[in-house]
């Protein structure tokens, strides 16, 4: 909004104005607790004893009466201790490739992560682990979810085969998305190993890096792996996936408060990606749009 200079002393209090009126609205007509949370979970599928791959922005938490320690405790009662929580904690934003040449040593007592205030709270939770991995470490909690973690510094691709996301799928285990929308699913680059043959083009670097990781216990673990190829990845779209998800009927969303939640399966995933292969589409927007 345009202010004339005159009026430039009153920005400040206006735009407090606004934000007090807005959380109050919400407030007042969007207000949801931890019950409603957990009620609405189980209402779209997620049960005792489940698995759940959480990706989360809690700025899109609207109208909760609670803090983002509740919310966490509220997914950790929807699964029980016999599930499983599992929270991307990468330690960079951005490009992988540009990650590396910065941080050849990923210390994992010393890298938070950049994935989102609750990733960083479940890191930090007793009981929880976090996996030993340089690009792409998980933080898991719950007995599922800790059966998750093992050699993941082995894996040839960040989230291929010995990591984490990959024992979900072998895991029947969900994935949740928490007021992100589908972009930013991570498991995704799991389906992009499985699917590889099938594609035009690689999704991953042709060289191998060569990469370290540095435990809690200050044990060294070396990885050598093929790491996202930067033209593809900036041009991965997976609003692409959205119609055959829903075609299959593999979509499952609701909202509670102003807080959309989306439910979904890595083996449905897996499924409608290899479908849509099969016609010759994939999730990255086509040659003659990538710079558009």
């Amino acid at each position: 909004m345009w202010f004339p200079r005159f009026l430039s002393p009153l920005k400040p209090p206006l735009k407090r104005f606004r934000h007090r009126a807005r959380t109050g609205y919400i407030n007042r007509f969007h207000s949801f607790t931890p019950a409603d949370f957990r009620e609405k979970l189980r209402g779209l599928g997620v049960k005792t004893g489940d698995v759940l791959c959480v990706q989360s922005s809690f700025d899109q938490f609207l109208g909760f009466q609670g803090n983002v320690g509740d919310a966490i405790k509220s997914l950790q009662e929807a699964v029980g201790p016999d599930g499983g929580l599992l929270m991307p904690t990468h330690p960079f934003g951005g490009r992988a490739i540009d990650y590396v040449r910065a941080h050849p040593v990923t210390d994992l007592a010393r890298a938070p992560s950049v994935m989102g205030l609750m990733t960083e709270i479940l890191r930090r939770t007793p009981g929880a682990r976090r996996s030993i991995h340089p690009t792409h470490p998980v933080s898991v909690w719950g007995d599922k979810g800790l059966r998750l973690v093992n050699n993941d510094w082995e894996s040839r691709t960040p989230c291929g085969r010995n990591t984490a996301y990959h024992r979900l799928l072998e895991s029947d285990g969900k994935i949740l998305m928490l007021g992100t929308g589908v972009q930013p699913m991570v498991f995704y680059h799991t389906v992009e190993e499985l699917i590889e043959p099938m594609m035009p083009a690689s999704p991953f670097t042709a060289e191998e890096y060569t990469l370290q990781t540095k435990n809690v216990d200050g044990k060294l673990y070396t990885s050598q792996m093929r790491l996202f190829e930067p033209v593809l990845s900036r041009n991965r779209r997976l609003s692409l996936l959205v119609p055959e998800l829903k075609s299959r009927g593999f979509w499952r969303e609701a909202k509670v408060g102003r807080l959309e939640i989306l439910l979904l399966r890595p083996d449905e995933v897996l499924e409608a990606c290899r479908s849509m292969a099969k016609k010759g589409q994939f999730c990255y927007l086509p040659e003659k749009n990538r710079n558009n």
